[in-house]
């Protein structure tokens, strides 16, 4: 039988589980030389029930994707951060089950899932101590009307990084 609390304490064990990976991944960020046609950086969350991905996008303030210069050392695009983190670990015989308790109690849930890893992603980023990146950088869940900025340190509506 599942419940909320025990999906969540699941869910938070798997976090940690995966810190080390962001955390070195954040670092070797860290030692990227950006093209200077990027305006800002937007680490984005792609959620399912069972899995979550982030990608880091280099971005123009039109909202478009800056792309790498064939043949430049500098780096633009797109970069897998973190892939297929796995939230709740079930066997085959159980995901009927599972989603639909998942189903059920989803407006519970997302919320919560979200916050934790808005916190994760956040802890890791302070502890890899990102104050050297001199773009503008953001945390948004996909398709999200809010983004994290991770340089002023609060939730702001989604356009405002645009301006």
């Amino acid at each position: 039988m599942f419940t909320t609390k025990n999906y969540m304490n699941t869910f938070l064990t798997s976090l940690d589980n995966h810190t080390e990976v962001l955390t070195n991944k954040l670092k070797e960020i860290q030692t990227y030389q950006f093209s200077p046609t990027i305006d800002l950086i937007d680490f984005v969350v792609f959620m399912d029930q069972s899995t979550f991905s982030i990608r880091m996008f280099s971005m123009d303030r039109d909202n478009n994707e800056v792309f790498k210069e064939e043949g430049s050392p500098l780096f633009a695009g797109s970069e897998e951060i973190i892939s297929d983190v796995e939230c709740s670990y079930i066997s085959d015989k159980q995901l009927d089950d599972f989603y639909s308790f998942y189903e059920q109690n989803e407006e519970e849930l997302v919320p919560k899932e979200e916050k934790a890893i808005a916190e994760w992603f956040q802890n890791c980023w302070k502890d890899v101590g990102f104050d050297t990146l001199e773009l503008p950088s953001y945390f948004v869940f996909h398709d999200a009307f809010q983004s994290f900025d991770l340089t002023a340190w609060k939730w702001m509506e989604e356009e405002e990084k645009w301006s």
